[in-house]
């Protein structure tokens, strides 16, 4: 009867094993709402449910879990794991989908390419639009042409004189100019961040330094378009007495040779459109439009610091042969 007993109770346990192991199987899900971030990356782990969307911005996402409301990757990959079970739409920007054979996934997934994005160790994003990004370049290059040649037109109808003795001063002295605007834009920012900084800390000073950093911000950029403008109104005047052309307006020399200034870079920017046996020359033509924007600019602004942004003269006028 004992022996009986007891080989009931083991074949019980015998029984209730395999149903306990299946019991033991199942996952229990920690259920949390969105799941969103900004220049990280996003887990969801295998005993996680994610009730609403996951949305990831400048990083990855590594799916183990349950997600019940779609997927938003913009700007880094998307892994699904062999255990992860996605219901709605999977959305990646720049991305791409790394997926297990035994993941689950319902509904569609969009992509949506726009080159190749890396975020550095800073955060600081690396985007490279492919092919459109010849296209971009050239638009900011005609965009910024044409706005700085906006505010050249304004500066010599507000200060035509000044852009006449600027101009005058770095024909006259290149060399010393040169040195003068390089010095200038190496300690401009130096020099204002100390000014800045000395202000602060005096209780006097303290509600200048609100003033003070616009102020020398306007100053400057009026600097370096007074020095640019006048710069290549002397171009064109020069480029105008090699032709032989007689003297125009000011605003004619002006364009023509703000013109000449960009026009290696501009033409860098068009041939870069140019398919691939076109491009050639395209890198070493833009760097040699960079140079001469480069010292234009430079000159322009140590021509303008030594005349006192134009309001007195530095060398003598020209002379002019009386017939």
């Amino acid at each position: 009867m004992r022996v009986a007993l007891l080989t009931m109770v083991l074949a019980g346990f015998v029984s209730q094993g395999p149903a306990r192991a299946q019991a033991n199987d199942v996952t229990t899900y920690k259920l949390t709402g969105s799941r969103i971030a900004f220049g990280q990356d996003i887990k969801v782990q295998r005993d996680e449910e994610v009730s609403n969307a996951v949305v990831v911005i400048g990083g990855s996402a590594t799916i183990d879990g349950r997600v019940r409301d779609g997927v938003v990757v913009v700007g880094g990959d998307l892994t699904l794991g062999p255990t992860a079970d996605v219901q709605g739409e999977i959305v990646l920007v720049g991305g791409q989908l790394n997926r297990d054979p035994n993941a689950r996934q319902s509904g569609s997934i969009n992509y949506v390419s726009i080159g190749d994005w890396s975020w550095r160790a800073t955060w600081w994003p690396r985007v490279s639009f492919g092919g459109m990004g010849r296209w971009l370049s050239l638009a900011g290059t005609l965009a910024r042409f044409s706005i700085l040649g906006v505010l050249m037109m304004i500066v010599l109808v507000v200060a035509r004189a000044p852009v006449a003795r600027v101009g005058r001063a770095a024909v006259a002295e290149p060399i010393r100019a040169i040195l003068i605007g390089l010095a200038a834009e190496i300690f401009f920012v130096p020099f204002l961040v100390a000014a800045s900084i000395a202000m602060a800390i005096t209780i006097v000073g303290l509600p200048f330094v609100a003033i003070l950093i616009p102020v020398s911000l306007a100053v400057a950029l009026f600097a370096l378009v007074l020095g640019y403008t006048a710069l290549a109104c002397r171009i064109g005047q020069w480029f105008e007495d090699l032709l032989g052309w007689q003297p125009g307006s000011a605003f004619l020399a002006t364009a023509v040779g703000f013109f000449l200034i960009v026009g290696p870079t501009l033409a860098a920017r068009i041939i870069g459109i140019a398919p691939e046996p076109l491009r050639i020359g395209a890198f070493a033509l833009l760097m040699l439009g960079l140079v001469i924007e480069f010292c234009v600019w430079t000159i322009g602004l140590g021509a303008a610091i030594m005349t006192g942004l134009g309001r007195w003269h530095v060398a003598p006028p020209p002379i002019v042969q009386q017939v």
